[in-house]
């Protein structure tokens, strides 16, 4: 097992063995710094009876108590007894006593700086080593009277100064290094005991980036631990929370956009393509996103893409795709203040163009009808008024045209107001029983006249055992009427007109077919508002007759479509039975 493969526990051993060394080392520094000054002036205070006791016996042998040879043997030659270097001179600064060693010349030439103070009767005192000589004692030899008659210097050399304190130096980081060593185990154990319960906290933080939010810290170990523990599984907790949110918003935004009719694609600062729903491909008629970002109508769109991105405003485009309009409305994203995308809204305005169409159409229609009576009315009572008709039998006849036109003329406002009171919603309309078959034959019987007028004839078809239909009788009746009034106006003769009646089980179908062609590009808009079939609209009809019909079967709750087939035109709804 690897003691150090912790990255954590290697710094904290390696900080606490650098701290044990760098103490080891000032404490060395400061021993071999203060050590040299404390162990010179322990020599010198060693050193200090010994120049006194050298300088009585000097004091002894210059006065003649002491012979020369013993003297100097005892001054000179016994380094050993001194345990320093004795360097002697007379009052007139004369050196007569030495060591035989090979400094001595040296020794005594750099003492002459000391020897003027001695030889007047100073003490000196070096201990310290500034001097390179080593420890230095002076020691005025006394005379008779007070005098001085001499000097006394001992040198403890400098090198043998170094070499004790270098052996203590020695053995202090021989110790300092045993205590580092020992030191190594208690570190790694106590560094370890600090790392465990953190690598198990990074355990926890990784398995949460990893996207586990389950994972739960410890609530044991030292107060610190238990407290990080926490604020990790408080963290842990919110994050979830939020995710969860985010992932719910993001989801419901999702739906949102993939359940919009309209298409949504979004960009980037460069313009490509980051985002769509399903409605985009549908609209511009691309089955994958491939295919949608190299779609030829992007490519038409990317001078004014490129237009918004450079914060140029809103676009609004409008291109055909086939038989569909599609309108693109194109706006900046912002964020941080800056544009950093695009988002572009898909609207099939196929069926708006063409309401709005026909609603322009519708208006032109209807003041044409308006008109068109008024006008009428206007130039008979214009003519009857001026007096240019003179005979009773004209004027009879120019209020038989002014009451048509007028019958005409009411008609056109009474089913204006009626599809308008139909749409709002203000009208209610009660069931009850009705017997179709004597419906369909009542109605076939009123409308023979005027379909023999255009050379048609009407056939009525209803089961011999017709049922019963659950409906309201009036408004049913106008139904069939502006169907059977609708085929009589634009099928020319001869052929003939069928009303029939067909069991379908739960509903009764009731049908008015007759000769003719509708384009199928008309058909699913025959009942919309103020829509007309060109082709088929000959006559003076205003194309409400079967908005009126649509609008009253919806109240009724039921259905009514078209068809065009084998050279018949069919229109056909649906009743419930009673």
């Amino acid at each position: 097992m690897k003691l150090f493969r912790n990255t954590i526990l290697k710094k904290i051993v390696a900080v606490i063995l650098l701290t044990v060394i760098l103490s080891a080392a000032l404490t060395a520094l400061t021993f071999n710094y203060y050590g040299r000054s404390v162990f010179s002036r322990l020599k010198a205070k060693e050193m200090e009876p010994r120049a006194k006791y050298i300088a009585d016996m000097t004091a002894e042998y210059l006065e003649g108590a002491i012979d020369a040879r013993g003297y100097t043997r005892a001054v000179s030659s016994d380094y050993y007894i001194w345990d320093a270097m004795v360097y002697v001179y007379n009052a007139r600064g004369e050196l007569f006593a030495y060591p035989a060693r090979q400094e001595t010349a040296a020794n005594a030439e750099a003492l002459t700086a000391y020897l003027a103070s001695v030889l007047g009767g100073e003490q000196l005192y070096s201990p310290n080593t500034e001097n390179n000589l080593g420890v230095i004692i002076g020691e005025p030899v006394p005379g008779r009277m007070g005098s001085v008659i001499g000097a006394v210097f001992l040198i403890k050399p400098l090198g043998e100064v170094r070499a004790a304190i270098g052996s203590l130096l020695v053995a202090l980081i021989v110790s300092m290094v045993a205590v580092t060593a020992i030191m190594i185990a208690p570190a790694y154990l106590g560094s370890r005991s600090i790392v465990q319960p953190i690598r198990q906290m990074q355990a926890i933080a990784n398995a949460m980036a990893g996207g586990d939010f389950t994972v739960r810290a410890p609530d044991t170990g030292s107060e610190e631990i238990i407290s990080l523990g926490k604020s990790l599984n408080y963290l842990s907790a919110a994050l979830s929370a939020t995710i969860g949110d985010l992932t719910f918003e993001k989801n419901r935004l999702t739906a949102t956009l993939n359940g919009l009719g309209e298409g949504i694609v979004s960009f980037g600062p460069s313009a490509e393509v980051i985002q769509f729903n399903p409605a985009s491909l549908r609209l511009l008629g691309v089955k994958q996103g491939q295919e949608l970002i190299g779609s030829p109508i992007l490519e038409k769109l990317l001078p004014a893409i490129k237009a918004v991105l450079a914060g140029q405003g809103t676009a609004q485009r409008e291109i055909e795709r086939g038989d569909a309009i599609l309108r693109f409305t194109i706006t900046s994203l912002y964020e941080g203040g800056r544009i950093e995308g695009a988002v572009m809204l898909i609207q099939d305005v196929t069926e708006a163009v063409r309401l709005e169409k026909t609603r322009t159409e519708y208006v032109a229609n209807v003041s044409h009808e308006l008109r068109t009576p008024l006008a009428s009315i206007r130039g008979l009572a214009d003519a009857l008024n001026d007096g240019l008709i003179k005979k009773e039998e004209d004027k009879a006849r120019y209020y038989g045209y002014i009451l048509h036109e007028s019958l005409r003329l009411s008609r056109l406002i009474d089913d204006l107001l009626e599809l308008s009171r139909l749409q709002s919603g203000a009208v209610a309309l009660s069931k009850q029983s009705l017997c179709m078959d004597e419906l369909v034959y009542d109605v076939a019987d009123r409308y023979s006249a005027a379909a023999q007028e255009k050379g048609l004839a009407i056939a009525a078809k209803v089961p011999e055992t017709c049922p019963r239909a659950n409906t309201n009788p009036d408004r049913t009746e106008q139904v069939l009427i502006a169907l059977l009034d609708n085929a009589i106006k634009h099928t020319e003769g001869p052929g003939e007109i069928v009303l029939a009646v067909e069991d379908q089980g739960e509903k009764l179908q009731v049908s008015v077919s007759n000769p003719g062609e509708i384009g199928e590009k008309d058909l699913p808009h025959l009942f919309d508002r103020f829509y007309k079939v060109d082709q088929a609209h000959s006559g003076n009809g205003t194309g409400l007759g079967l908005s009126i019909a649509y609008e009253i079967l919806c109240l009724l709750g039921e259905s009514i479509w078209a068809e065009s087939k084998d050279g018949r035109v069919t229109f056909a709804f649906t009743l419930e039975k009673a």
